[in-house]
């Protein structure tokens, strides 16, 4: 096998700060609210081009066991790629995940490997990408994948197909906890009852330019049904919201990563140690949004 230049990729975890459920529509797919933003909790990737037939992916780290080597977002997006441009058709290549995402945490890891691996890819090989390509790839890939298009915060609509880029440094210190069970986006949008109105768009967006921690107006219409299907979260969530230091206790996504903001840093460590105490076996991480 022969190997040419190994380059490193940096894919980042993003963070759902509130979600609306608005309604369900007719294909099965949910009408959507949320805002969001990328965080530096991040899978390391590395990839190079090889003069085999086979394009391998090899997942490495705490979070890969759930992984599929041969089926997941990287090789998905590689050979939906390999098949809409010929200069990649013959290409093949080793990439190697160094996994620090949780896998079904709500932090959107597969769909921030796939785009990373595509914007590598368009770059590398100078791929012409239209509007309408973009769209289907983004399509392809999954709902969030706009997310990680650019670094900037985004407001999120539709189906997630939708987003309007806020170019703002958004600048919070989160804890991250991942109790270890992932939630199934799918069975948790089925199980979920709870529907918000059409938010007004402009106000919530003023609101946040305003002042950032007026997020915490805003919650995430899916917390109930997912706290019914995983009461491992529930149980940290009941926990967490009795901590006085904590400012906001939330859950991203669909879960079931949860996170907590404190106005201060200090309380953040604190509330770390409380949660490391209790539940010793659960992921924690202190991180940042990145802008």
């Amino acid at each position: 096998m022969v190997f040419n230049k190994i380059y490193n990729l940096y894919s980042p975890a993003k963070i759902n700060f509130y979600l609306k459920v608005i309604k369900k529509l007719l294909n099965g797919y949910h009408e959507i609210e949320s805002f969001v933003s990328q965080i530096n909790i991040i899978d390391h990737i590395k990839i190079s081009e090889v003069k085999t037939n086979k394009t391998t992916v090899k997942f490495i780290g705490k979070f890969s066991q759930s992984i599929n080597n041969s089926s997941n977002s990287i090789t998905r997006i590689i050979y939906f790629l390999k098949k809409q441009y010929p200069s990649l058709k013959n290409k093949n290549f080793r990439v190697i995940v160094y996994k620090h995402i949780p896998a079904g945490s709500g932090l959107g890891g597969g769909s921030s490997n796939a785009m990373t691996i595509f914007k590598f890819l368009k770059k590398k090989f100078n791929l012409k990408v239209t509007k309408k390509n973009l769209f289907n790839i983004c399509n392809f890939i999954g709902s969030d994948s706009r997310i990680f298009i650019d670094k900037y915060p985004k407001f999120v609509y539709g189906i997630g197909d939708k987003v309007s880029v806020i170019k703002k440094k958004i600048k919070l210190n989160l804890l991250l906890i991942y109790p270890n069970k992932p939630n199934l986006t799918v069975n948790i949008y089925k199980s979920n009852k709870v529907y918000s109105c059409i938010g007004n768009n402009l106000s919530a967006k003023k609101k946040i330019n305003k002042n950032i921690f007026n997020l915490f107006d805003f919650n995430n219409d899916l917390l109930d049904a997912a706290k019914k299907s995983n009461p491992a979260m529930r149980e940290l969530i009941n926990f967490l919201g009795k901590q006085k230091i904590c400012d906001r206790v939330q859950m991203s996504g669909s879960g079931s990563c949860c996170y907590v903001i404190c106005r201060s840093k200090k309380n953040l460590l604190k509330c770390e140690k409380l949660v490391k105490t209790k539940y010793r076996s659960y992921w924690t991480a202190v991180t940042k949004t990145i802008t």
